[in-house]
């Protein structure tokens, strides 16, 4: 066959095989055909053959694959007020202010990107301070991580949260000492809210598509759904049947699904189902059912096994039983589906490991890849656990730039077992990564690179220096690890012949540059089985 494209000259990293510099990769069709040195691989062209010749600099990579990250939640999060950018609670107020000044009174502000963490003064707006902010609107604002949220009086009142209502299953309503709440939502507290929310209609398929030239302008073809059912229940598995089958969308995804989601595949593999919704194209596939075991560190709500460092007396807590949790696993590991569980604290990843010891036990099942989403937090042992029972660890090592606020909130038992992929590297544990996008200001991949090589965040603080791993680790897990995770290592996460022509290219070689220069690279050309889908 001959070539559509050849990417030629500059240094080829393969990741499976050893990089070839002024190399060249060889594309047909969406798939491709060599790959090799350029004066080799450009004695393929034909006359139509276009050569697109890159300096030597230049680095050309598997496209990049992040492993957890929420698209329906992103293109929702765009249509609502950003306070990713804030960093000091009279900044926060003055956004909301100026938000309900071009409203309607009465009508809902909704806003997405605090982090507390993040702010001089390190804590939340009071409710007094929002009630005076913005006194006509009804107000809610979610946590960055989605796990916590805001509400002023005027929404509380809407959602007939009061004194007298009780703490769901789950989740916690925060009060004053008199038993009023103070505005503080946690976990399934926050859905008490969330349901007295009018919003506008969302256009998902503008939406989609206008959220996908972001993922491919940071070098991003391949994602991971974390939890599709989230944010519209069964109506999430329509939008990504309309919008990214048949690869419209030029982006790869593989769903974790929750909620009824999870519920309508569990029974549908159980009835023998495979076809319509749940059958599989080369852009769209099911594979994993996704259930939540604790909170997160920001909010306070992840399960430590010691109490957290600025909070004497909270080790968070358990979002189900581990009665509960051995359940839902045992019958997502009988369907042959892939278990995920979010699991940030390291009380969280041992129940998570127990429950996968105790379904492989009564059920042995090889090559079942189940996974752990999150895991910030381990301890001695932990590590090694993973590697025995065959789980994939699916980080987030951007965190650690963006959320120093939250792992530094470990007391000094666990401080040294934050965000630690170092440890979980050396055990031999595949790392799938990713970003968990929307939940920080950005999800570029190569932040999330430099961040698990040089455990420097935002403001310059290095974060357990000593679970740092390596450039190529770090590229590694967010290309063929990420792939791994999602059963697909055959035809994504590397360059070689066969596999999908999913490729960026990037203007710096990664394993040339200084580590504290590693952000400084960019994403020039970004390909998606075969097609051109960005260039700069």
């Amino acid at each position: 066959m001959i070539p559509d494209v050849i990417l030629s000259g500059a240094m080829i990293y393969p990741i499976v095989t050893a990089p070839i510099a002024r190399g060249a990769v060889a594309i047909g069709g969406d798939r491709i055909l060599a790959v090799g040195p350029a004066y080799d691989i450009e004695t393929l062209a034909g006359p139509s053959t276009r050569i697109v010749r890159l300096p030597p600099e230049y680095a050309v990579i598997p496209a990049f694959h992040d492993s957890h990250q929420h698209l329906l939640s992103y293109v929702r999060s765009r249509t609502r007020v950003a306070l990713w950018d804030t960093t000091r609670i009279g900044a926060v107020l003055e956004r909301l202010r100026a938000e309900a000044a071009r409203r309607p009174p009465g009508e809902w502000i909704v806003a997405v990107g605090h982090d507390q963490g993040r702010l001089a003064e390190r804590r939340h707006p009071t409710l007094a301070e929002l009630d005076a902010a913005v006194p006509g609107h009804p107000l809610l604002i979610y946590r960055a991580c989605n796990h916590v949220a805001l509400a002023n009086s005027a929404a509380l009142a809407r959602a007939g949260i009061a004194a007298a209502t009780p703490d769901p299953p789950g989740g916690r309503i925060e009060r004053y000492e008199d038993g009023s709440p103070t505005g503080v939502l946690l976990e399934s507290a926050m859905a008490l809210a969330a349901r007295a929310v009018e919003a506008p209609a969302i256009d998902w398929r503008a939406g989609v598509r206008d959220a996908a030239r972001e993922y491919h302008k940071r070098g991003i073809v391949a994602i991971g759904e974390a939890a599709l059912g989230h944010v519209a229940g069964l109506r999430d598995l329509e939008i990504v049947n309309e919008t990214i089958r048949g690869g419209g969308a030029g982006l790869r995804m593989y769903v974790l699904a929750y909620g009824a989601v999870a519920e309508a595949m569990l029974q549908a593999a159980e009835a023998g189902e495979t076809q319509g919704a749940w059958r599989d194209d080369a852009w769209l596939r099911f594979g994993a059912i996704k259930y939540f075991a604790d909170g997160t560190l920001g909010g306070g709500t992840a399960w430590l096994s010691e109490e957290y460092g600025d909070e004497p007396g909270n080790r968070g807590f358990p979002l189900v039983s581990a009665e509960e949790l051995d359940a839902r696993v045992l019958r997502a590991h009988r369907a042959g589906f892939q278990a995920a569980i979010h699991a940030i604290g390291d009380a969280a990843v041992a129940m998570a490991l127990d429950s996968y010891e105790r379904a492989l036990a009564a059920h042995p099942r090889l090559n079942h890849r189940h996974r752990i989403e999150h895991v910030e937090v381990v301890h001695a042992g932990l590590p090694e656990r993973f590697a025995r029972l065959g789980v994939v660890a699916a980080i987030q090592s951007c965190f650690t730039y963006w959320e120093e606020g939250d792992v530094t909130r470990l007391g000094p038992g666990l401080a040294p077992w934050g965000h630690a992929w170092g440890a979980l590297q050396r055990a031999g544990v595949v790392l799938a990564n990713g970003s968990d996008n929307p939940v920080l200001p950005d999800f570029a991949p190569l932040q999330g690179i430099a961040a698990a090589v040089t455990r420097t965040a935002h403001n310059g603080r290095v974060i357990a220096a000593h679970q740092a791993i390596g450039v190529m680790d770090a590229l590694r897990s967010y290309t063929w690890g990420s792939a791994y995770a999602a059963f697909a290592e055959h035809e994504q996460g590397a360059l070689a012949p066969g596999m999908y022509a999913d490729i960026t290219v990037l203007d710096g070689d990664l394993l040339g540059a200084e580590p504290e220069r590693l952000t400084s690279v960019s994403v020039v050309m970004t390909v998606a089985g075969g097609t051109i889908v960005y260039e700069q």
